[in-house]
C-alpha cells in the first residue's frame, strides 16, 4: 500500500504558542484551513481510498478538507490523539518551558525513551498505541490510506513505521499540513517516499511547531 501521513494544519493553539498535547482541542486557524485546502488540491487527483483521523478537532477538520474531493468518508481512531504532555499542557511558551521540554527531549535522544513527561506519557507508551493504530490500518486492506494526526505523535508513529529506534524520532520534522508518504506492506520497516513535504503550501503560510520543533541533530 501507499500510506500517507498528514500533520493537521495550524491550530488556534499553535497561534497562541501553547503546548496543546491531547488535552486541548483547538480548531484550525484561518491559515491552518489554507494549509489543509492546499493539501486537498495536491491530493485531489491522487488515489485515496481511506482517510483515518485523530478524534481531535484540528485533525478532523484537516481530514474533512482533504477527504472531500474523494468522498470516502473520515474514520476516527481514538488512539491517534496527540502525545500527552501532562502538566505542561496549556502552558505558554516561556524560557522555563523551553528548558524543561529541551531537557526531556535530550533524555529521549540519549535513549531514555521510557521517561514520561510530568503527569503525561513516554515515547514508549505512545509507540505502543502507534503500533496498534498501524495494525488497524493494515487490517483495512486499503491501497492508498491517509492518516491525519499530530506533530509529536506522527514522529513516533513514523519512527515505528520505519523500524528505527525511538531515540531517533526527532530526526523527523513535522510542519503543519505536511505530507509524508510510504510504501508499506503492513509490517515495518516501510520505504519512505516523502517526509514532511510542504511543497503544496505557499512559502508565507508554512508553519512549524514553536515549542516542539525539529529536526534536531
Amino acid at each position: 500500500m501507499r500510506l500517507g501521513l498528514i500533520r493537521h494544519g495550524e491550530s488556534e493553539g499553535n497561534v497562541a504558542v501553547t503546548l496543546q498535547g491531547c488535552r486541548i482541542d483547538a480548531r484550525l486557524s484561518p491559515r491552518g484551513r489554507k494549509q489543509a485546502e492546499a493539501l486537498a488540491v495536491r491530493l485531489a487527483d491522487q488515489p485515496v481510498d481511506c482517510v483515518v483521523s485523530s478524534p481531535m478537532v484540528r485533525a478532523r477538520e484537516t481530514a474533512g478538507i482533504v477527504e472531500a474531493p474523494h468522498g470516502v468518508g473520515v474514520a476516527v481512531d481514538v488512539e491517534l490523539v496527540e502525545f500527552d504532555w501532562g502538566v505542561w499542557t496549556g502552558r505558554p511558551l516561556d524560557e522555563d518551558l523551553e528548558r524543561q521540554v529541551g531537557e526531556i527531549r535530550a533524555r529521549w535522544r540519549s535513549g531514555d525513551v521510557d521517561v514520561r513527561t510530568p503527569g503525561g506519557e513516554s515515547p514508549v507508551l505512545a509507540a505502543e498505541r502507534a503500533r496498534r493504530v498501524l495494525a488497524r490500518i493494515a487490517a483495512r486492506k486499503a491501497a492508498a490510506p491517509i492518516v491525519v494526526a499530530h506533530g509529536r505523535f506522527n514522529r513516533i508513529l513514523m519512527t515505528v513505521l520505519l523500524g528505527r529506534d525511538l531515540s531517533r524520532m526527532d530526526e523527523i520534522r513535522q510542519r503543519n499540513g505536511s505530507l509524508s508518504l510510504f510504501e508499506w506492506n503492513g509490517s515495518a520497516p516501510a520505504t519512505p517516499l516523502l517526509l514532511d513535504d510542504v511543497g503544496h503550501i505557499a512559502a508565507d503560510d508554512v508553519t512549524d511547531s514553536v515549542l516542539d520543533p525539529g529536526p534536531v541533530r
